[in-house]
Parts: structure tokens; sequence; C-alpha cells
């Protein structure tokens, strides 16, 4: 009974190894045909590209003409009501030494940069500096050569609900013609 039982799968898993095996060469050319009939039937189909289309109507015609300069007239200053008027002569900054209004210290970026932003939108100042000193991010009002100046404007950050301020010394931004800066 053994011998029969041993028999029997023996027989079973030679007949699936050899029913589920199959060679290369079996598959290797099931494919082949249709591919080639693909390819012939591409090549036969493609033919020379004519080109007949037109495009003088499309290029770009650039006149030979100089633009005229055009410059803002007087009467057309109201697009600029809100800028300042500052003179040419004045556009040129100097770093040197000078004092700030510190409004905040902390570690969290986005709180510096919304503390930043409301005092911009209540001041309407532009000279407002977030720098990054290992641990903290501290946010800076001003350039001001003075003392005095710097706490005018704590005094009035204070009052606006910005508190508690603190004048710092730092390498500030000043007007090269201007000892002072409004």
């Amino acid at each position: 009974m053994r011998n029969f039982i041993l028999l029997f799968f023996s027989t079973i898993t030679a007949l699936l190894i050899s029913s589920c095996g199959t060679s290369i060469d079996s598959t290797s050319g099931r494919y082949k045909h249709e591919e080639e009939t693909k390819v012939k039937t591409i090549e036969e189909s493609a033919s020379p590209l004519i080109e007949d289309f037109d495009f003088s109507p499309y290029f770009l015609k650039i006149p030979d003409e100089k633009p005229s300069q055009h410059t803002l007239n007087s009467s057309n200053n109201e697009l600029w009501w809100n800028y300042p008027k500052v003179d040419a002569s004045q556009k040129i900054t100097v770093r040197q030494p000078g004092f700030r209004v510190q409004v905040l210290a902390t570690d969290d970026l986005d709180e510096a940069q919304q503390i930043r932003s409301d005092i911009y939108f209540k001041t309407n100042k532009n000279d407002i500096y977030i720098s990054f000193q290992a641990p903290l991010y501290k946010v800076k009002v001003g350039d001001y050569a003075t003392p005095s100046d710097a706490n005018n404007l704590a005094f009035k950050l204070n009052q606006l609900g910005f508190s508690p301020t603190q004048v710092v010394a730092d390498t500030v931004n000043l007007l090269k013609n201007s000892s002072l800066n409004k």
C-alpha cells in the first residue's frame, strides 16, 4: 500500500511539472508574426510630410522708429499719492551703529511674522526687521541714529498695544544725507 501511494504521488508530481513547464522556444514565436505586420503597416502608411502652411502672416513686425519716451505729467500724479517724495540724492543708505525698538523675542517664526504684519498695518512703517539670534527670532522696528527718537517710537508702540518694548543698539540703515531717520 505504501508503494502504491508513493507511486501515485510521484506520477502526479511528474505530470504537474511536465504540464506546467513551457520552453522559451514555444512562446518566443507566438507574437513575432503580429509585431512584423505592425511594423510593415507603419512603414507602408508613412509618407513624406509636405509643409504647405504659410507662416508669413504670423511674423512679428518691428518698426524701425525709436519709441517716444513717456514722462509722468504732474496732472497724472494722483496715481502716486501714497508714496513719499524722496530726493534722488537721499536714496543711498549707509549701515552704521544706531538704535531700534525691539518688540518681541520668540522661538516661533510664525508668531514673529504675525507681529511684524500687525505692526506694519497699524503704523505703516517699512523698516520692520526679523532677525534670528539662536534660539530666538527678534522683531525690531526703526532705524534711528539717536536713542531719543527710538524712545519716541517705543512709546507710540506701547500706546498701540505692543508691550513690552525695549530700545536696543543695532546696526541700522540710514540715509546718507540725513543724520536722523524720520
